[in-house]
This record gives C-alpha cells, structure tokens and sequence, in this order.
C-alpha cells in the first residue's frame, strides 16, 4: 500500500510540477481565444447590421443605423443569454425608459455553426427572422431608426444574438 502511495503521491508532484510550467502558457492562450471569439463577434454583428439594412432597403424602409444605448442592451442580454444556456426575451421597455426611446423591439437567435465563417452565420440569421412573421415584423418596422446587435458565444459552441431596434 505504501509503494502505490509513494507511486502516486510522486505523480502527482510530477502532474504539479508540469501544470506549473504551463500556467504561464496557459494564461497567455486563454486571452488569445477570447479575442478571437471577441473578433467573431464584432464581424458577425456588423455582418447582420449589414444584411438587416440590406433586407429593409430591398423592401423600401430605411437603413437603421448604430445606436450606442440600444447596442449596449443587446450586447448586454446576448451575454446573458450565451452565459445562462437560456433563450427567452426580455422586456423592450427597459431599452425605452433606459434609453429615452418611445418604441423598441427584439430579435432573439441561437445557432451551432462551427467552422461558419460570420458572414456566413449572419446570412443565415437574418433569413431565418426574414421567414419568420414575428421577427420578420420587427426586422422591416417602418418605426425603427437604430439598431443594436449584440453576439456571445456559450461555453457549449452555441452563438446567440439578439437585435434591438428602437426610435
């Protein structure tokens, strides 16, 4: 029993020791794959700001262009969202009282695309709220002015967005 144990104790302050000198690898990678995930995110919100106004100008409403509070609470719920595997909508009355708007609204979407580039998975969003009635409605609102995108991937891959429009 004490040979096992002498085994193992000696392996674990091998497993410590390696452990040890990675720590410093490790900490410098990490950042690394977060600002590559922080990276995919801007490309992709941009890519759906650019796809949303090429659908409303393709159905003859105005472009909605970037607004700062507004993108702040749909950076804010994407967080959210990725962070709790949750996927429900939040009340739009918080972004008119906090934002001093008089009409808001939201798309939300979740989507497993590994390897998809953000062009590619903001094409694929902005059709699927284009074919579906209620998002559809809030996407092509003659009543929004701005827009806000926010993108967060979850731990388990899964990207979730959400759009909020308001004037």
């Amino acid at each position: 029993m004490s040979v096992m144990r002498s085994t193992y104790t000696r392996l674990l302050v091998v497993v410590i020791m390696v452990l040890s000198t990675l720590g410093t690898t490790t900490l410098v990678a990490s950042p690394a794959a977060n600002a590559s995930s922080a990276t995919f995110a801007n490309q992709l919100e941009a890519a759906i700001h650019k796809y949303t106004n090429a659908q409303r100008r393709a159905h003859g409403r105005r472009v909605v262009v970037w607004g700062p509070c507004v993108d702040r609470y749909a950076e804010g719920w994407a967080t959210h969202l990725a962070s709790t595997s949750q996927f429900y909508h939040r009340s739009w009355r918080t972004i008119v009282r906090r934002c001093h708007k008089s009409y808001a609204s939201e798309n939300i979407a979740w989507y497993l695309a590994p390897g998809a580039s953000a062009d590619t998975l903001a094409r694929k969003i902005v059709r699927m709220w284009m074919n579906s009635p209620g998002h559809r409605v809030n996407l092509l609102s003659s009543r929004a002015r701005v827009m806000g995108v926010g993108a967060a991937k979850s731990r388990s891959g899964r990207w979730y967005v959400v759009q909020n429009f308001a004037s």
